[in-house]
């Protein structure tokens, strides 16, 4: 029996097991397997704000062993996810945005898919013909993506649930990100550069190999990113390139220039920093397909798009929309050239896609209050009252 089919055959007995066994009320569960972080950390550090003090919240996260080292309220424990396994058969909400157990919910429990963005990029079933439907509800950013998201995980419509991501809450707090990275040195302006993911051991996928020299799309060469740098320190601008967790290291290029600075996950994760609190800081967003422009277009800033190897990758991954240039307002950078263009026009205040990026931003996000946690919450059908004005964790 191969692999595919012996994961089958056990999904469907510990479903079958699922549906027999008890589930506790008050139990939450989170899941993750690449890092507790994203949608599912999100609502997690909501819930935990609010008075939540009524249940039994069981985090199992493969980076179990650090959390379990910082503070946290004493009705949370952290675990493996070989050991989260036994909370999920016995925990009645179960929130999960990166892994999963492939059992079906009982009718007894609300399993919400939170996922991690709104997807530019195929994922689920757009890429393979499979059953990714193992939850109660699964989140959609607005009407546009609701249709998206049922042929991509291959569900009923009234599965999807128009929510904001979680994560985006970050975005609205007013938090300095750059000074728990120690990076708050008084700069001007500080533009944060995303670059999904070309080459990933950890997921054995190669969508492009648009990444070579400095381990960055566009800025291949070092003298490149030194001409960047000479306009950044012209412009008192701080240039932070944050890698994608699951993107290979190996080519990355982490050589310090005075105004550029490249951070890796895990040292986000060290400094407890929220990328979307970065988000709510910087003054603009160079990005390519990642799913995050989709989040910014709630800040209405500028951002610019680096598709020198759109080509190559639309042939190795695809995208979830025939054409996806209308989805994405801002400036194309193909070039070293272009990316100094934008970089110039950012920092002189010239921004002629402000119009196009506040008409997209409604088609993609259907709400802007940063209050996606809460909402996300509700769907599970969990309510809280909040915390009393100076009442501790």
């Amino acid at each position: 029996m191969d692999k595919k089919a012996l994961i089958e055959k056990m999904s469907g007995l510990m479903s079958a097991v699922n549906r027999l066994i008890p589930k506790n009320p008050r139990k939450i569960v989170f899941y993750s397997n690449m890092g507790f972080r994203d949608n599912v950390k999100a609502v997690y550090d909501y819930l935990i704000s609010q008075d939540c003090s009524e249940y039994s919240i069981v985090c199992a996260v493969n980076d179990w062993e650090d959390f379990a080292k910082r503070p946290h309220p004493d009705n949370v424990q952290f675990v493996s996810p070989a050991g989260g396994v036994r909370h999920f058969f016995t925990g009645k909400y179960f929130f999960y945005s990166f892994g999963k157990y492939p059992v079906k919910p009982s009718k007894k429990q609300v399993v919400v898919n939170l996922w991690h963005g709104s997807p530019l990029k195929k994922i689920g079933n757009y890429l393979d013909d499979k059953d990714e439907n193992f939850f109660t509800y699964v989140l959609a950013a607005s009407e546009f993506f609701a249709p998206i998201m049922q042929k991509a995980f291959r569900c009923r419509a009234e599965q999807v649930k128009i929510c904001g991501h979680p994560r985006n809450d970050a975005m609205f707090r007013g938090e300095n990100a750059l000074g728990k990275l120690k990076l708050d040195n008084g700069w001007d302006k500080l533009i944060l550069w995303l670059p999904t993911f070309r080459q990933s051991d950890f997921l054995g996928v190669s969508d492009s190999s648009g990444v070579s020299g400095t381990g960055l799309p566009i800025l291949s060469r070092k003298e490149d990113m030194e001409r960047v740098n000479g306009l950044l320190r012209e412009k008192n601008t701080l240039l932070l390139a944050k890698i994608h967790p699951a993107q290979n290291l190996d080519a990355i290029d982490q050589t310090a220039y005075s105004n550029i600075r490249i951070v890796t996950n895990s040292q986000m994760q060290a400094a407890e920093c929220d990328l979307y609190a970065l988000l709510g800081q910087a003054d603009a967003l160079i990005t390519d397909y990642s799913s995050v422009y989709f989040d910014y277009l709630l800040l209405n800033r500028p951002i610019g798009f680096t598709v020198d190897d759109i080509q190559e990758y639309m042939a190795n991954r695809g995208f979830v929309v025939e054409d996806p240039y209308p989805l994405m307002p801002g400036r194309f950078l193909n070039t070293p050239e272009e990316f100094r263009e934008f970089l110039k026009d950012t920092l002189e205040g010239s921004d002629p896609f402000a119009e196009k990026r506040q008409e997209v931003g409604k088609l993609v996000n259907q709400f802007s209050d940063g209050q996606d946690s809460r909402r996300a919450l509700e769907i599970a059908g969990i309510r809280l009252p909040e915390r009393k004005t100076g009442e501790t964790l």
